[in-house]
């Protein structure tokens, strides 16, 4: 990968580590105003050339194959606030590259991206001993962290595929489709929520800096799923929590425990593999291309 793809990626992490402290509009609820904020991204991906040289059918295509890695987690994890905290959500979610590396592996004879699968174990575990998980124990909280793990592994599969499907693809065009049709989705799915809000004053709330980062975010996102092999992109699911963790470090000053030490070790340990180990088969994963 060349210089300008490890730039991307890093930006992407350190906005991603550090949104908590970036202003959002909040008026809005939360599945409707990434809703908006995917149109109005979509929207000026089309007028930028977006749709020049384009085909609606593959344009749709693909857009519908991105709503598993972009739609669906905002709507999931929006609908399990209540049954699954937000802790035990970022913990799944560091399963990621576990899944991805499953999938590559499942799909080639060849075994040399299976060297990935201990990084991402151990860089799971580590998130595991930093943020332990709790669950509730109804029918209800277990149907949802039910839901929360097949979006996990939704988010993996999309990833490869999506790798595969942006190959060659304008990145404006590309952007234009998958914001349109996650648009469309999340918009539909806010309003079989019943907590849709269509009055100008609340909808002009996506104006913020935050939403600009969103921009900036997403237009990064989909440059990388197709830039980045699967696997090392997949690595943000760690780097990301591991950034924010050494954020509170330096803000908060916890106590530091043999516990917090070697969670964050093997945290950085899992990621830093998972971005910098040389497997010897690296035409594996380019073979997705």
């Amino acid at each position: 990968m060349n210089r300008s793809v490890w730039i991307a990626f890093a930006v992407l992490c350190i906005l991603s580590a550090t949104s908590w402290v970036i202003p959002h509009g909040e008026e809005l609820p939360v599945i409707e105003q990434q809703g908006v904020r995917y149109a109005v991204i979509g929207v000026f991906a089309l007028l930028l050339g977006g749709s020049k040289g384009w085909s609606w059918r593959e344009g749709l295509h693909l857009g519908l194959m991105s709503v598993g890695f972009f739609g669906v987690p905002v709507a999931v994890v929006e609908w399990t606030q209540g049954s699954v905290s937000e802790i035990s959500r970022s913990a799944l979610f560091a399963m990621v590259p576990v899944v991805v590396v499953m999938v590559i592996a499942a799909g080639d004879e060849e075994r040399g991206v299976r060297r990935f699968l201990i990084p991402a174990l151990a860089g799971l575990g580590g998130l595991l001993l930093l943020l332990p998980m709790g669950f509730s124990g109804t029918l209800l909280g277990r149907l949802m962290l039910g839901a929360v793990c097949a979006a996990v592994v939704l988010v993996g599969l999309s990833s490869v595929w999506l790798y595969r499907l942006l190959r060659g693809v304008d990145l404006m065009q590309a952007v234009a489709a998958v914001c349109l049709v996650n648009a469309a989705f999340l918009l539909v799915c806010s309003v079989v929520s019943r907590d849709a809000v269509w009055r100008v004053s609340e909808l002009a709330s996506v104006i913020s800096i935050g939403s600009l980062v969103d921009v900036v975010e997403v237009v990064l996102i989909v440059w990388l799923l197709r830039e980045m092999p699967p696997v090392r992109f997949a690595a943000r699911c760690l780097l990301i929590p591991l950034l924010t963790i050494l954020e509170s470090y330096v803000l908060v000053r916890p106590e530091v425990t043999v516990r917090l030490a070697c969670g964050t070790i093997l945290l950085a340990a899992g990621a830093g593999m998972l971005l910098f180990l040389n497997s010897g088969d690296e035409e594996t994963m380019l073979s997705l291309r």
